[in-house]
């Protein structure tokens, strides 16, 4: 399998020796592989381990690995690459980038600095990619997870094996799952068929796969860039593979988080069943979670848009404690940083679940200002918005403020950011920091974009409302500007107290309770006194249209929840009433045309 590396002038036999090595390298066992925890832990085989069962048909092969394992600093590996070159087989140069990365030397930052602009280490890495078609899958996963833990992403070499890595048959799953450790790790995520090729290799063999590893497998694929459907959703059947979720309970406190996080980080609405079973888990252990595991599920509960209000609430009770402990200390927590404490803020306010954990947090966060990055910022300013904090924590405001729109971090969050800006006008316009224009200017173009325009981001849902509540007799009129407000109502109804209807599709896709922005705009028509009631847009177009009367029907129950104010106001017509004549309310009037003032709006808002 391996030439030899002698130099010409050595007189070698060259056939005997080649068919010798060749039998040596294809039957030398190379360190056993041991499965990893997650794709950002690296594990260092012991050199004892090596040399067990190292079956050698070349004695001058074997020679060199055990001189190789007997060295004790990187020279001493460096020298032998240099005095004993001309014997050395391919196997023992995969052998020496090994034992360099097993070395404690190699975890000192300075001695590794020094290795890679060392002459002979650039020999011995010329030599590796030279030889890349004469390795075996088990060899080359050997030398990818070497440069892993030297910290050295040698690009040259890690694409030279690219191609031949996915030629050869597969190999066992704990060298397969480390190979792809460190593939991710040397940021190979838009390899596609490379990680397509594993995952089918993967899903083939899943019953072989234990908890842990499936669920290392889980997070190595979540860094790819494309969704691989043959993996995840064998893996999805195999933990959910009974009522009981048996192998679902198995999983450690890290592994459900990790589970939750791997599961949605492609936005995919196929394993909202297996995210439900890790809310129902987190409702029982969260008191025995770590903090930093509880917001990898609330964030993955956030990403997905799913509401499970116990889970949530149980996910925030226990990250109060060791947060309080640290505000009191006034030292910063040892398990929560502030990008959690703003993951936890922004999932209690984007769901609406009230929680003791806010007031904590945001004096805890007071004390640790040069700490939040600026995409936390932007979390814990839409915490303080949504929940109305921004009064009681004018100074931490003031601080974080000014670091929205410092960096990048706002550019993945421009419609965020511009309903922080709204939020400036209508509930804190005292403060005297600004957000920049070129920030303002593109938070403003991807608002619009979301919404569709200036105006209603729904015009022909607003006209189907228009037209069942003209047929019910109801007065109204449609696409009335708010004064002082960015808001344009859809649907204006005519009462003397203040109630809206809110037809949003920002809502959760398991409750169709409204979420995020949707909460954000409830609190400023609040704030104003308005009493709103929410219609999921979802929910509307699902209603079958005339002649059905599900439409009026559904319309009908939430002005019937309204009724006690509503009725005495005369809301309904006379026809409704039963009086026998209809309303003259036509979709097609406006404000100005009726005397009494507007008071019950629908709204129409994306997400």
């Amino acid at each position: 399998m391996a030439r030899s590396l002698g130099l010409r002038h050595l007189g070698l036999a060259r056939h005997a020796v080649r068919h010798a090595v060749r039998h040596a390298v294809r039957h030398a066992a190379v360190p056993a592989a041991r499965p990893v925890a997650s794709a950002a832990v690296a594990i260092q085989a012991p050199l004892e381990h090596w040399q067990s069962a190292d079956l050698y048909v070349n004695p001058i092969c074997s020679q060199m690995d055990q001189m190789l394992l007997k060295c004790e600093n990187l020279e001493s590996v460096l020298a032998l690459l240099v005095t004993h070159r001309g014997v050395f087989f391919v196997h023992n140069l995969v052998t020496a980038i090994q034992v360099m990365a097993s070395l404690d030397e190699a975890r000192d930052a300075l001695a590794v600095n020094r290795l890679l602009r060392d002459p002979r280490y650039d020999v011995l890495l010329r030599d590796l990619l030279r030889f890349v078609p004469k390795l075996d899958f088990l060899a080359m996963t050997n030398v990818v997870c070497s440069l892993q833990l030297l910290d050295h992403k040698y690009y040259a070499l890690f694409s030279r094996m690219l191609h031949p890595l996915m030629q050869q048959p597969g190999p066992e799953v704990g060298t397969l799952l480390r190979c792809m450790e460190a593939y991710c790790w040397a940021g190979y995520y838009e390899q596609n068929h490379f990680f397509r090729r594993f995952a089918q290799v993967l899903a083939e063999s899943l019953d072989a796969l234990d908890a842990p590893q499936l669920v290392q497998g889980a997070v190595l694929f979540s860094n790819a860039a494309e969704y691989q459907e043959a993996f995840f959703t064998a893996a999805d059947q195999r933990l959910r593979a009974d009522q009981s979720s048996a192998v679902l309970a198995e999983l450690s406190a890290r592994e459900l988080g990790l589970t939750a996080q791997a599961f949605t980080a492609h936005l995919t609405t196929r394993h909202d069943e297996l995210l439900t079973r890790v809310a129902e888990l987190l409702e029982v252990r969260a008191m025995e979670m770590d903090p930093v595991d509880l917001v990898r599920c609330l964030r993955a509960f956030h990403r997905s848009v799913l509401h499970f209000p116990r889970a949530i609430e149980a996910g925030l009770a226990a990250c109060s404690a060791p947060l309080y402990r640290a505000w009191l200390l006034r030292k910063p927590s040892d398990q929560l940083e502030p990008v959690h404490v703003a993951e936890l803020l922004e999932s209690s306010a984007f769901f609406g679940v009230p929680s003791d954990l806010m007031q904590v947090a945001l004096e805890y966060l007071a004390e640790h200002v040069d700490a939040i990055p600026e995409r936390a910022c932007i979390q814990v300013v839409f915490a303080m918005c949504t929940t109305g904090q921004v009064a009681h924590h004018s100074r931490l405001l003031r601080f974080i403020f000014r670091k929205i729109g410092a960096g990048t971090a706002w550019e993945k969050q421009r419609v965020r950011v511009f309903q922080i800006w709204i939020s400036q006008l209508l509930q804190f316009p005292w403060l005297d920091v600004r957000l920049k224009r070129r920030t303002l200017d593109s938070a403003l173009r991807a608002w619009l974009l979301q919404r569709g325009g200036y105006g209603v981001p729904h015009p022909e849902e607003v006209r189907e409302v228009s037209e069942e509540l003209a047929e019910m007799g109801v007065k109204h009129q449609c696409f009335v500007h708010l004064k002082e407000t960015p808001y344009q109502l859809d649907v204006v109804l005519h009462t003397a107290h203040k109630a809206a209807f809110l037809v949003s599709s920002e809502t959760a896709r398991n409750s169709l309770t409204p979420v995020g922005g949707v909460l954000l705009q409830l609190k400023h028509l609040r704030d104003r006194g308005w009493r709103c009631l929410v219609i999921p847009r979802r929910a509307w177009q699902r209603l079958p249209c005339a002649p059905s009367l599900a439409r009026r029907e559904y319309l009908a129950t939430l002005l019937e929840s309204l009724a006690p104010r509503c009725a005495a106001h005369g809301v309904w017509s006379e026809a409704e009433k039963g009086t026998g004549s209809p309303s003259q309310a036509t979709p097609s009037q406006t404000l100005s045309e009726r005397s009494p003032p507007p008071n019950v709006v629908v709204l129409f808002s994306i997400h």
